[in-house]
């Protein structure tokens, strides 16, 4: 158990991490559109990479359902990391973490038009905190813009419906192997894929070392983060490690105030000590709703 929690913290803090590489990247280069390719093409290399060590371990079902599933994938995930680099060049890194919290909303949404029947008190309970949490982030710097919220909106929903993908890809492999072997797996293939597709388009793209190598930091935090995301599922469940990633939001309002405090105001913007309490109190509102959601879910099953 101790594992699968130290792997929920790691994985909050690299996703942290990943999100000031990523504004880092667009400040240096100006174009979001160059880190989802130069990210795809280092992510995929490192999935690549990890395949001999796990596919002989897994019965990955090779057919066109699950073709169709890693098609949909990358095309959901390019997007969605397309839209979430746009996002940074107008909300701060350290309000971006916490309001992607609002993940909640969109999953709702999609299980109430999808798979009907209602919610357990817990979940409407923890959509209602989400809302104000996110009303409450809205607050606590520069008003969030229409290009803002509109390009935020779009993550949220791509990222969602990359998560829905990513579930059936990985129930959909057979065999008695572990959770964390086949989310593994079922990683390394879709990144991997995704790296394959992107050097077949680089054509479209400059060639530039200087590209791949800034966009190195961003790819390794945000795919060891993903893996590790794997390890506490696998140590401690689903709901478990969902619950430890969301503590991000928190790291990420830390990790802005030290970046600020060291001068780093590039990639942070400067705000009052009322403001940053003021997001640390959201941050930890925004995690007492995931926590109230992913509870419910059990409850409601």
């Amino acid at each position: 158990m101790f594992s699968g929690i130290a792997a929920g913290f790691a994985t909050a803090f690299l996703q942290s991490t990943s999100y000031v590489c990523s504004k880092q990247f667009v400040i240096r280069n100006g174009n979001p559109l160059l880190l989802t390719v130069y990210s795809h093409l280092v992510m995929g290399s490192v999935a690549l990479l990890s395949l001999p060590l796990l596919l002989p371990f897994v019965s990955i079902p090779w057919n066109w359902h699950f073709g169709g599933l890693i098609a949909g994938w990358i095309f959901l995930f390019a997007g969605g990391q397309t839209a979430f680099f746009k996002s940074l060049e107008y909300i701060e890194a350290s309000r971006l973490s916490s309001l992607f919290g609002l993940k909640i909303l969109v999953l709702a949404a999609f299980a109430l038009g999808f798979q009907g029947g209602g919610f357990h008190w817990m979940q409407y309970a923890a959509i209602v905190l989400s809302a104000l949490s996110a009303v409450g982030m809205n607050f606590s710097g520069m008003a969030l813009s229409r290009k803002g919220a509109g390009y935020l909106g779009l993550t949220l929903v791509l990222y969602s419906l990359c998560d829905i993908v990513e579930t059936e890809m990985i129930n959909s492999v057979p065999g008695p192997e572990s959770l964390i072997l086949k989310a593994l797996a079922v990683a390394g293939l879709s990144y991997g894929m995704l790296g394959v597709v992107t050097a077949f388009c680089m054509g479209a793209f400059p060639r530039r070392r200087k590209l791949m190598v800034d966009a190195v930091p961003f790819s390794l935090t945000w795919y060891f983060a993903m893996v590790l995301l794997y390890v506490s599922f696998g140590a401690i469940g689903v709901v478990g490690g969902n619950i430890i990633q969301a503590t991000r939001g928190a790291i990420s309002v830390i990790l802005g105030a030290v970046l600020v405090r060291l001068g780093r105001t590039d990639l942070e913007n400067p705000v009052s000590r009322k403001v940053w309490i003021r997001r640390a109190v959201m941050s930890i509102l925004m995690l007492i709703a995931l926590t109230l959601y992913s509870w419910g879910a059990t409850l409601n099953h």
